[in-house]
Order: C-alpha cells, then structure tokens, then sequence
C-alpha cells in the first residue's frame, strides 16, 4: 500500500483542515488511515477542481457529499470520476437533478466510485476487483475492443477513457459513465431476463427463487444459471419438460425432490466471482454434500469437466460476457452447457498457501515482485490459528523475489514454528471431496540452525504411519520415479537450480466427509533462530490412485501437465 499524503499548505493551515475533515468524516462515516506524509501532490478534489471542463458536476457532488475535504488530505486511494457528460446523463435518467441532491444521495456516489487502496489497470483482471468499493460493493473490469482498440470496461457500465493519473493521495480513472450499484437480488435478476425464464420458473416451484429473493447481513449466494437455449439443447423446451425429468418425488418443494436438489446444486454460499470460483477445484453447493469442480481450461473456466472411470466428462463453460452479475444479495454467472449432480469421485487438491482472503486484499504487496514482507497479528488470518510464547509478527505473507522463480506465483508462506516462537499452527483447507488422499507439503527446505520438526494432525487426530515434517530435509538425487517412491517429489517445472525446493510425502488420510478439514503442525523441535520454522509453498491433496508427480507449477501459477 503507497504511504498517504497531504499537501504542505494543507498542513500549514491545519486548524481550518481538521474542522472540515472532522466534519465530513463524521458526515459520511470514512475510516481515514494512520500515516499522513508531506507531499506538493495534487490531491482527488485538488484535480478534479483544476480540470472543470470535465469534472466540475463531479465536483459539486463531492461538495454536496461532504467528501471534498477528505479526498484533499488522507489516503491512498482508486477514484473513478465521472465526466460531466456522464453525471448528466445518469441524473436525467434517474430523474435527478445536481442542484436538489440530498448528502446522503451524493455520498452513494462517491462511495460506489471509490476505493481504499491504489490500484492501477495493471492490477485489473477479468473479473472482480481484488477490494470492494466504500459502498461495500466489488466492481467487476474487463478488458474488451471498442473501435478496433482494446479499452477497460468498469461493471459493464463504463468505459475508462483515461487511466492511471497518478495523484497525491492514490490514483484515478477517468469513466465514460456513472457506475451504479445493484438493485436486484439474484432471484430478481434471473426473472428480469426472458432468456432465463425456465430457470426461473423452477426457482419458483421449488422455493428457491424466495431464498434468492432475500437480502440478509452476511448472506450471500453464487448462481449457476442455465438458459433456455441451453436447457433447450439439452431437451428441455419448457418447465414441464424438466420438471417430468427431475422432480421423481412429484413435489418439487421437498427438499429430497431431484428437481429441487436439482435447483440447489445450482447454488453455492458466499459470493463467488469467477476469479473466487478459481481459487479452488471444488465448491460445495446448496445441495446436501454436493459439490461443483471448477478447472481452468486455456482461457475456458469448466464446471464438472472431470475423468470418470477413466473416462473425460465434458465440463460446462461459464460464459464470461454473461456472468459476474453483481446482485444485491450475491452474484450470477452463467453457463453454456447443462450440467446435474453426479456421482463424484475425489478431485485433487493442489492448494498454494499464499493464496488466502485477506492476502489478496493486500494489493500493494499480493503477487508484486520485490514488495515488501508482510506479517500477521494472530486472528488477522481467517484459515489459519496458532499459538506460542510469542503470536504477532511470526507468520509472514513473502512476496515474490525480483529474481525468485521458486515458488509457485513466486510467493509463499513464512511459520515460525520455533523455541520461544510458535508451538503450532493449524490451517483449514480448502474443500475435499470425501476420500483417500495423499498428502504433500511443498516447501523450501532451509538451513538447520533455522529448521523444525513438526508432527502433522488431520482433523485432531493422527494420520496413521505418518512421518514427521522436517524442514531441512532435501531428498536424494534420484530418478523421478524412485524419489515418488520414497516420499519425495518435485513440483515445480522450472526446476529447482540447487535449492531444491521440494515436496515432502506426510502420509495417507481417510476425508470421511466432504467439506473443509483442520490440519495442525505442532512443534516437534525447532530452535530460537528468528526467520526460520516452515517456509511453505503449497500443499497437495491428491487422492491415492492418481498420479503424483504431474501437474506441475511455475511461477506464473500454471499447471504444467506431462505430455
């Protein structure tokens, strides 16, 4: 994160400063951060002021807001500023007019255009930014053609027609359009659309479309929706026709119904975007223990392409230009192929540890070369706990190196696991169908007067002949083979240049159940050496009749499969 500024002026004057911004910080209610630095910068509401002739509406909006003063002075932040034009046309299309906008009708806008971290089009993917909005809501870029030219389009609504102006306190955009937040829940959405009319339907007679419909704190829901024409191409032309196929109990409402576990498997809890649904192979979905593998195919993102007996079952492609709808009460997507629940057998895992919530909210240092360490006070972490003498400050996100090409992404996870340090550590995985797999700890064996000895748990209980997790192993140099053969692999693709970064076998657990697991490291022996403990790329969950040794990664976060 870039340290915030404030103007020298600003600082000369700073009685009249703290007057204005107490008054709209109370006013709109925004945390501004710790750190105030000097700079001659030209701050948010210092350019927009200079540039009328594009932003002067936008400027009365932030006075109206009472938000003027506070994107004077604290902060690094992402502003997308509207042009005049655009402010125009969003008030006449809303029936409003500049002169009669009430603060608090002002302050959405603002708070739907800003964000609290800087982030520039280099940062932007398809698909949802990596913070959400002071509204509390994502935006979702892409990048498409306008014109014969490649052009930044933000939550489908805008056009960003200047881009990355660097200022005091962050960055701005310049958008073709007013961004507005969603006012339809996923149930709502689907209905608006005639394309989803079947779909809908069997929401409805299941009893799905009203828990769609609702808007609760903290609850969220992910649509997989399927259209008419794909529901057409798979043989349904009408609700009738699916409701003969599926609903076996001839009462869609009830819960054990086909038709409504159908629906269910449809839907998933949290909100996904498609760059969430790629953080994990599986999701569990609203059907009881059924879950949806996602798999990255070239550009493709599947649902359910999976190898069954042998055989490759053909996944559902999500349709990128229709997905990623922001709903009030979640997110839509759709796909191009209809999909029902089938028998699944275990899917592996292949987890990189860096790759956790509040981690990738860290932008300014998440996956950026050379950027800074990061350490973590203990809750600060919701998929991992720990304990010790000590607690804050000894596990530590590691960016990648200018030079690293080592890890997967590049990155990877620092444990401290060590005397007078932490005496465990435990993580809860991601979601593993039930099953029997083998696990791998992917690391960076280190020296001895900084390494540990862990015992590996599952669920609080011990992995049956498990071996112990010793960080300054390295495995002999052997055929690939024979080192599977020993419990040794090496996961990378670009090979390991004499440091060996390794995969170490632990052992074999029974997944009883699907879902996410608990495993816990505690301290087994490790010295008081600061830096040291578990250097930790990534865990393998691979089931136990698989293929070991492929995939592979680089730093790029590609699987790289054996030709």
């Amino acid at each position: 994160m870039n340290t915030p500024h404030i103007t020298k002026k600003a600082l000369m004057q700073s009685g009249v400063w703290t007057l204005l911004l107490m008054l709209g910080l109370f006013a709109c209610e925004f945390e501004p951060p710790a750190n105030v630095n000097v700079s001659d910068d030209v701050n948010i509401t210092s350019y927009i002021r200079n540039n009328p002739e594009k932003f002067s509406s936008l400027e009365q909006i932030l006075e109206v807001s009472n938000t003027a003063s506070y994107l004077n002075a604290y902060g690094t932040y992402t502003f997308f500023a509207p042009t005049n034009d655009a402010v125009d046309r969003y008030l006449a299309d809303n029936s409003l007019n500049l002169n009669s906008l009430t603060q608090s009708e002002a302050a959405d806008i603002v708070r739907f255009h800003l964000l609290s971290d800087t982030l520039s089009t280099a940062s932007f993917t398809d698909g949802k930014l990596r913070i959400p909005t002071q509204f509390g809501k994502y935006l979702v870029t892409g990048a498409e053609f306008l014109d014969g030219r490649a052009v930044y389009r933000v939550n489908r609504q805008a056009t960003i027609t200047e881009s990355n102006i660097t200022l005091g306190n962050g960055v701005l955009h310049v958008i073709d359009n007013v961004l507005s937040p969603p006012v339809l829940t996923a149930a709502k959405q689907l209905e608006s659309d005639p394309n989803y009319s079947i779909f809908t339907e069997a929401l409805k007679e299941t009893g799905w479309f009203e828990t769609l419909n609702q808007e609760e704190e903290n609850v969220w829901y992910t649509v997989l929706a399927e259209s008419n024409a794909v529901l057409s191409n798979a043989g349904f032309n009408s609700y009738a026709d699916l409701r003969s196929r599926f609903s076996h109990l001839n009462d869609p409402t009830n819960p054990i119904d086909s038709l409504n576990l159908y629906v269910a498997y449809h839907v998933l809890s949290d909100i996904k975007f498609v760059a969430d649904l790629l953080t994990s192979t599986a999701h569990a979905t609203k059907a009881p223990d059924e879950v949806v593998t996602i798999r990255l195919k070239g550009e493709t993102v599947l649902v359910n392409e999976d190898v069954f007996f042998g055989v490759l079952e053909e996944g559902a492609p999500i349709v990128r230009s229709r997905s990623d709808i922001a709903v009030t009460n979640g997110v839509v997507h759709s796909v191009d192929k209809h999909f029902a629940i089938k028998l699944r057998a275990p899917t592996p895992v292949y987890w990189d540890v860096a790759d956790q919530a509040e981690i990738r909210q860290l932008t300014s240092v998440f996956r950026i070369p050379g950027a800074p360490i990061y350490t973590f006070r203990l809750g600060e972490l919701s998929r991992m706990s720990w304990a010790g003498g000590a607690v804050n400050g000894l596990v530590s996100y590691m960016p990648p190196g200018l030079n690293e090409i080592f890890f997967n992404h590049g990155d990877f996870m620092r444990i401290q696991i060590n005397n007078n340090r932490l005496e465990w550590t435990e993580i809860r995985t991601p979601l593993l169908i039930r099953g029997r797999y083998k696990i791998w700890m992917a690391y960076r064996p280190i020296p001895s007067n900084i390494s540990c000895i862990t015992r590996i748990s599952f669920n609080g209980e011990e992995i049956p002949g498990a071996r112990l997790f010793d960080t300054k192993e390295t495995p002999p140099t052997l055929p690939e083979d024979e080192l599977e053969a020993r419990g040794w692999k090496e996961y990378l693709i670009n090979g390991t240049n004499g440091n060996r970064h390794v995969a170490r076998l632990i052992g074999v657990v029974d997944v009883t159940s699907t879902g996410e697991h608990i495993l816990r490291f505690d301290r087994v022996f490790g010295n008081g050496r600061a830096n040291g403990g578990i250097w930790l790329d990534m865990i393998h969950f691979i089931p136990e009749d698989m293929e070991q040794i492929w995939p592979k990664f680089g730093r790029d976060g590609q699987a790289y499969f054996q030709d």
